[in-house]
């Protein structure tokens, strides 16, 4: 699949400016007022935006895949941060957003996986990559990050065994327990919902020409995702 162009050169990310950049500079400086650890806005050209990059270990290739149920822990911890910020923020006037929004007063990352936290010890400690950034229900957060994070399969897999299971289901309590989530979550409901809204938005993105959502949904992309999604969840 095709992927955005980031270069990272010392300490400063460039990447492609969309749309909606402009608003997101706005989010983060006022998580940064926050102290919330996420990636400051340094400057914008006609072609890209350019931020800080966020310490600690980041990135698909920080995090073994299979977290333990601290690393999940901090990760609720740190989105119950970020949504408990964004409570106090005014968006701009012309606010700007990558998909479809609703009116919550809560603005959620988008995109919380293991591999957009940063990590340092075995523990979230700053959150990047905020193209998907929107406001939503605080739980769409949630259950995508329980998605990548139990992982709650997405498509067909190896029976896991009954220590796997277990390892599974602490990590999703973890990460609920460090939100500080009370009310009854259930986890498969609502993380493959969140997948098939994901898969949504990638079309949305890609009917908008925006890449790398467009290349995504030419070399189909999106029916592959939902074909092995159905496979294990029919």
């Amino acid at each position: 699949m095709q992927t955005r162009e980031v270069v990272i050169s010392g300490s400063t990310v460039r990447r492609p400016r969309k749309p909606w950049t402009e608003t997101v500079h706005a989010l983060l400086v006022h998580l940064r007022s926050c102290d919330v650890p996420v990636p400051q806005p340094l400057a914008l050209d006609e072609q890209f935006e350019y931020v800080s990059l966020v310490g600690g270990h980041a990135g698909d290739e920080a995090w073994p895949g299979h977290l333990t149920a601290d690393a999940a822990h901090s990760m609720g911890q740190l989105i119950r941060r970020v949504h408990d910020a964004t409570r106090n923020w005014s968006p701009p006037t012309e606010a700007c957003w990558s998909v479809p929004h609703t009116s919550s007063i809560t603005v959620c990352h988008g995109d919380p996986k293991p591999g957009n936290f940063a990590w340092l010890d075995g523990r979230a400690v700053g959150l990047f990559d905020w193209d998907a950034a929107r406001p939503a229900d605080p739980a769409s957060d949630i259950a995508y990050a329980l998605l990548w994070t139990v992982p709650v399969p997405i498509r067909p897999i190896p029976e896991l065994s009954a220590t796997d299971r277990r390892e599974a289901d602490a990590r999703a309590a973890a990460l609920l327990e460090g939100y500080g989530w009370e009310d009854p979550f259930e986890v498969a409901e609502r993380a493959t919902a969140r997948h098939e809204q994901a898969i949504e938005e990638v079309e949305w993105l890609g009917s908008h020409h925006h890449e790398p959502h467009a290349s995504w949904v030419r070399d189909g992309w999106p029916g592959r995702w939902r074909r092995e999604l159905r496979a294990v969840r029919p």
